[in-house]
């Protein structure tokens, strides 16, 4: 199911039934898992696994080497997992060493012309909105919640079900289960997250609980994470 007009390299690995559109390319080194389906103009390229079932958008560039000044080859790796749907334009960059990867998990959703850079390495069942940027090395949990054009600095860690406002700008690691909006200001609880996360009544209990200690005690962050133990 090759598109004649598309570009494959015979060192590429093609899995049962990938559909590539015209004008792809796949590079050698590129692997890419059964059902999994490429569209128009994408690119795959680098040290790059694509799992089954994934959907690549048109104009997508995937594997492309980190953007560091000095880098010249593209030696890292990049590791995709199962039903993932990544729109049109998204970039998504390989790690900066051959010993590391960056790694995206199992049924994510990266709209159109968001972008994951090296070494980041994403959970499961998050969603990515348009125009969100993601710098190296950051950590993603379990169904996280980026809305559009976020900017996300290096290393930064976000915890599993946080949804990030618009527009916000995060430097700060976020905890589990916060909402945040602005300059990393978390505002909340993601209510709705957790109960359709099917998180009991009790453990909400919990959380809320936490939240009042380290956002609304005015306690000091070590006087407040002594209580939450």
């Amino acid at each position: 199911m090759i598109h004649p007009y598309a570009v494959v390299s015979k060192k590429a690995v093609l899995d049962n039934d990938v559909d590539i559109g015209p004008y792809a390319v796949i590079e050698g080194g590129v692997k890419v898992g059964s059902r999994s389906v490429i569209s128009a103009f994408a690119h795959l390229k680098g040290n790059t696994e694509i799992g089954e079932d994934n959907f690549i958008g048109t104009g997508a560039v995937i594997g492309e080497m980190p953007q560091m000044a000095g880098l010249r080859e593209n030696k890292g790796k990049l590791l995709i997992g199962k039903g993932n749907i990544i729109r049109e334009y998204v970039t998504i960059h390989t790690s900066t060493s051959p010993d590391k990867a960056t790694v995206i998990g199992n049924n994510n959703y990266l709209m159109g012309f968001s972008h994951i850079a090296h070494d980041c390495r994403l959970k499961d069942e998050i969603v990515v909105c348009n125009g969100t940027l993601i710098a190296g090395h950051a950590v993603v949990g379990e169904k996280a919640f980026f809305s559009g054009n976020v900017a996300v600095h290096q290393f930064v860690r976000i915890g599993r079900l946080a949804m990030i406002a618009g527009l916000a700008r995060v430097n700060q690691d976020i905890p589990p289960f916060m909402m945040v909006v602005g300059n990393s200001r978390v505002w909340g609880l993601n209510s709705v997250g957790l109960k359709r996360a099917q998180i009991s009544s009790q453990d909400r209990l919990q959380i809320k609980k936490i939240f009042n200690l380290l956002y609304r005690s005015n306690l000091p962050l070590k006087k407040a994470l002594e209580e939450i133990k």
